[in-house]
C-alpha cells in the first residue's frame, strides 16, 4: 500500500509499505477520506512526530477485513475512525470523557504513535468504529472528527439561547464552530480573521460581522456592532496571543474556550481576567458522546462542506497540500487516500 511517512525533517513523503494483516480483535479500514488537522501542521513543525510514523486522525473509510473474533462489522461497511483506543476503566473513561483518558492518548492513532490515517489502509479496534449514515457522503463523513471538536468547544461555553459569541479565527474548527454555535441558539456570531479569503468563508456561512484583529480594535468594533460585549469567545486562532485578546473582548462573567492549540508558551495578564471574573476553558478533543453524536446532523446537512473543505488532493500530492496550508488562501484539506 501506500502510505505518507513522516520524514526526519517534518515532511511528508509517499512510500510503499506493506498493508497491514488484522489480527484478533482488530479491523483492517480502507481509508477513503482524512482531513489535514491545523494541529498535524503545528506538530509537524515543531518536530513532535518521529521520523518513519504515519500521521492523520481524521478519517473516513471501507471494512477491508476483520480479524479472529469481531463481531459486528462486515467488509465494505462505512464508517469513520475514534482516533483513540481508550481504557475505558479509568474514571474520565467511566464518565464517557475518554479525551483525558492517560492511555487512550498514549494509544492515539495517527498522532505520532499508532499508525493513522495518511495511508491506504489502517488497522483499528472495532470499538474505534462508529457506522456511517446511510447516503453520506464519505467526504462529509470525514470532517465528523473536527466537526465533534467544534462540538465540544461550544457545549463548553455553556453557551445560551439568545447569547452572543465571537470565534476567533475562521479556519476549519472556526467555521465548524460557527455552524455549531447556530444550533446552540447564538443569536449573533462575530468572527475574526485577517485573511480575506477564510473572511469570505465566514461570512458565506452566515455570521454577522468579520473583523480584521490586525487593522480594528476587535473589542469595540463588536460592541459598536451587537450594542455589547459577547457572552462567549471561542479561540481557534491559537496565537501567542490570542487567549489574552479574548479577555479583551468577552463580557464581565463571559466564558472564554481555548480550542486553537499554541505550541509555545502565551503570556495571560491575570487582572484582565480578576476584573471581569471571566471562566477560561482548555477543549481537547470531544467526548465519546460527543464523537457519536455528531455523525447525524453533519448528514442532515448542519455543515455547508463546500464552506469547510477548500480542496481535496490524492495521497501522492499530501506533501504540496502540507506546504499549502502555511499560507493563507485555504481551510480545510482533505487527502483522498484511494486517489491517483
Amino acid at each position: 500500500m501506500k502510505a505518507a511517512i513522516v520524514q526526519p525533517d517534518g515532511k511528508m513523503k509517499v512510500e510503499e509499505c506493506p498493508t497491514p494483516e488484522p489480527g484478533p480483535e482488530e479491523i483492517l479500514v480502507k481509508v477513503a477520506y482524512c482531513g489535514i488537522c491545523g494541529s498535524d501542521l503545528h506538530m509537524a513543525d515543531a518536530g513532535f512526530f518521529p521520523p518513519g510514523c504515519i500521521i492523520g486522525h481524521e478519517m473516513s473509510g471501507h471494512v477491508a477485513a476483520v480479524g479472529e473474533g469481531v463481531q459486528g462489522w462486515s467488509e465494505g461497511d462505512a464508517v469513520v475512525v475514534l482516533p483513540m483506543d481508550p481504557c475505558l476503566a479509568c474514571e474520565p473513561c467511566r464518565r464517557g470523557d475518554i479525551q483525558v483518558c492517560q492511555e487512550g492518548i498514549m494509544r492515539a492513532y495517527g498522532l505520532g504513535g499508532n499508525p493513522g490515517g495518511f495511508g491506504q489502509y489502517m488497522l483499528v479496534r472495532p470499538s474505534m468504529l462508529y457506522p456511517v449514515p446511510a447516503g453520506m457522503d464519505m467526504k462529509l463523513a470525514a470532517l465528523n472528527e473536527p466537526w465533534a471538536v467544534a462540538v465540544r468547544g461550544v457545549n463548553l461555553s455553556s453557551i445560551r439561547v439568545g447569547d452572543q459569541a465571537v470565534v476567533m479565527g475562521a479556519g476549519p474548527i472556526g467555521l465548524l464552530c460557527v455552524y455549531a454555535l447556530k444550533i446552540a441558539g447564538a443569536v449573533r456570531i462575530y468572527v475574526t480573521e485577517p485573511d480575506p479569503y477564510r473572511a469570505e468563508k465566514a461570512w458565506a456561512a452566515g455570521v454577522d460581522g468579520v473583523f480584521d484583529p490586525k487593522q480594528v480594535d476587535v473589542a469595540d468594533e463588536v460592541r459598536k456592532a451587537a450594542g455589547r460585549s459577547p457572552d462567549v469567545v471561542i479561540d481557534c486562532a491559537g496565537t501567542e496571543n490570542s487567549i489574552e485578546e479574548a479577555a479583551t473582548i468577552v463580557k464581565a462573567h463571559g466564558r472564554v474556550v481555548a480550542l486553537g492549540v499554541h505550541m509555545g508558551n502565551v503570556t495571560l495578564f491575570p487582572m484582565n481576567w480578576f476584573m471581569k471574573e471571566i471562566q477560561l476553558h482548555f477543549s481537547l478533543g470531544y467526548n465519546l458522546r460527543e464523537f457519536e453524536s455528531s455523525l447525524a446532523p453533519l448528514a442532515r446537512g448542519a455543515v455547508d462542506p463546500d464552506l469547510v473543505v477548500s480542496d481535496v488532493v490524492p495521497l501522492d500530492e499530501i506533501a504540496e497540500a502540507f506546504e499549502a496550508l502555511h499560507a493563507p488562501g485555504h481551510t480545510k484539506i482533505l487527502v483522498d487516500c484511494q486517489g491517483r
